[in-house]
């Protein structure tokens, strides 16, 4: 009988895996970390890791600008390519999908921010 426990601790799992360590190499991630996130069947493990990179930011201070989330956009742009390049295309799509979800937010504040006061 499945119970649903598996899916919690994956995702559990992959909030705890933004604090591993670079590796070896110079690639953000340790590689086989990496690997392991980049299974096919570790789309929970990649959701708890993207969870907990956007939870990482933490309390903050709107912009009108939207330069704080345009700089996190292409931070895990980066890291995205980064990854994409270590052969690890999952992770990057995932990494990719944060990217685009602060260009979203930056995209918001800016408009937000632009509106007449009387709107």
């Amino acid at each position: 009988m499945e119970t649903g426990h598996l899916e919690v601790a994956l995702i559990k799992v992959g909030e705890a895996l933004i604090y591993v360590p670079a590796d070896e190499d110079g690639l953000w991630i340790n590689k086989t970390v990496a690997g392991a996130m980049n299974g096919r069947d570790s789309e929970d493990m990649r959701n708890g890791f993207t969870t907990a990179l956007f939870n990482s930011r933490g309390v903050h201070t709107v912009d009108p600008s939207g330069k704080p989330e345009t700089d996190l956009a292409e931070k895990y742009e980066k890291k995205a390519e980064d990854v994409e390049n270590a052969g690890f295309h999952r992770l990057a799509v995932t990494l990719r999908g944060l990217s685009e979800s602060y260009n979203r937010q930056a995209e918001r504040v800016k408009a937000d921010f632009g509106k007449d006061e009387g709107e």
